[in-house]
């Protein structure tokens, strides 16, 4: 169904009852779009496990070569309204209210009932609980609910002990319809519900070789995971450590952590910044970033052209975990009055371990040879991510939950990669079956 632009189990319950191809593989059977849903539920496991033997079965056809993949993410439309929701403020306003409502309607309901058994006698007429009390009852379970799972999710976000209050700013929401999504900047540059899908490209055929769905809205925090997984497929073609895998992804993912998870076989090209775009100069001297690290001298390079050499003394005092790196001529330098501060005469710059290998990193980038691959990284992540929303239609998750929502992005990878496969094996035939030519 996915592969032909149906994602609803609804739709697909009248497909197999009148088009030919579904009628052919449900094997003349109904099934109702219940008995899909739950099959679908059912199987949620097993999506990630068949996801990964597509990503071999394209290995074993040789569409993927493990040289170059992009990093990327997409934000997802969740299966809930932005007017289906409240923030923490409103949550506890409504308790509130709603309690106050309660009340008074028990209050008016007991003066009702006395009233009725001095008119008909005790046991003459039971009493049936108001609908306007049973629907606001209802409602405040509801709200206090969320309101609960909001601050248990906050409370373990900021590592405090149960009953400790946590800090929740006013505005924070959560849907009532999918507890999961979280509001997040959508592509069209408008907030609304939603997950944020997250790929792995090979440059080869686009072949997704990891996945993954998540209500983070940063992208950062997913990099280790799919760098894990792309690990997994290196070992399982049995790829040797030599043989390098070039990892390129936007400066969303840039990060100390990210960068040390590199190694075995995997080199990370992961912008600091937008491509062309620097930065713009918020000091009134040049700051770090204005350097570039030489690696290989273990020198900084000015804007200027001139190296900073490290100092010879391995500690600093009181400071054992800073480099400091001195200029050893600044006279006649052009930049002198945007490098220096009033009263320096040379440049000096006091280097943390994070912030250097930020500066490796950067430096990597501006290697012609780094610059070339990592432009790639657009055509090869953001074309395959537009073949799923715009091929195959998945624009957004049609369940609730993150589990389950996880579990359909997964399932439209998996299709992704089948209709790779199919082209990419009817494109050998044909090939083979073109006449030699002199």
């Amino acid at each position: 169904g996915m592969a032909n632009r149906v994602v609803s189990t609804r739709r697909i319950e009248v497909m197999a009852r009148r088009d030919v191809s579904f009628i052919y593989l449900a094997g003349g059977q109904r099934p109702s779009y219940r008995t899909l849903a739950r099959f679908r539920r059912r199987n949620v496991g097993e999506i990630k496990r068949l996801f990964h033997q597509t990503v071999l079965l394209c290995a074993r056809l040789g569409m993927v070569g493990l040289g170059h993949i992009a990093l990327d993410g997409t934000k997802l439309k969740a299966y809930t309204s932005k007017h289906g929701a409240m923030s923490y403020g409103r949550m506890k306003q409504e308790e509130e209210r709603l309690s106050q409502e309660i009340d008074a309607l028990m209050e008016q309901a007991e003066i009702l009932d006395r009233e009725e058994d001095e008119a008909f006698g005790k046991d003459n007429n039971g009493y049936n609980l108001p609908d306007e009390l049973k629907r606001r009852q209802e409602r405040l379970e509801k709200i206090r609910s969320i309101r609960e799972e909001l601050e248990q999710e906050k409370r373990e976000e900021q590592h405090l002990d149960e009953g400790q209050p946590p800090v929740i700013d006013d505005k924070e929401q959560r849907s009532f319809a999918d507890h999961d999504a979280r509001m997040m900047l959508m592509k069209r540059g408008e907030f609304d519900y939603g997950y944020n899908g997250q790929v792995c490209v090979d440059e080869k055929e686009g072949v997704i070789l990891a996945g993954d769905l998540t209500n983070e809205a940063f992208d950062g925090g997913h990099l280790p995971g799919l760098v894990d997984e792309v690990r997994r497929v290196r070992e399982e073609m049995e790829i040797e450590d030599d043989e390098l895998t070039q990892i390129t992804a936007d400066r969303g993912y840039f990060s100390v952590d990210n960068i040390k998870r590199e190694g075995k076989g995997i080199e990370l090209l992961i912008a600091s910044e937008r491509e062309g775009k620097e930065e713009p100069q918020r000091e009134k001297v040049y700051s770090l970033e204005r350097f570039d690290y030489v690696k290989e001298t273990d020198s900084w390079r000015c804007p200027g052209g001139r190296l900073l050499v490290r100092e010879q003394k391995q500690e600093i005092i009181g400071r054992p975990l800073l480099r400091r790196y001195i200029c050893p001529d600044c006279e006649g330098c052009p930049l002198r009055k945007q490098c220096l501060r009033p009263g320096e005469q040379n440049r000096t710059l006091l280097v943390k371990r994070k912030q250097l290998v930020r500066a490796e990193m950067r430096a990597r980038l501006k290697m012609p040879e780094k610059q070339a691959i990592y432009r790639k990284r657009k055509w090869v992540a953001e074309q395959n991510i537009g073949q799923i929303k715009e091929g195959i239609g998945f624009r957004g998750v049609t369940v609730r939950g993150k589990v389950y929502a996880c579990a359909q992005w997964l399932l439209a990878l998996v299709v992704h990669n089948l209709l790779k496969a199919v082209r990419f094996i009817a494109r050998l035939r044909r090939q083979e079956a073109l006449p030699a030519t002199n």
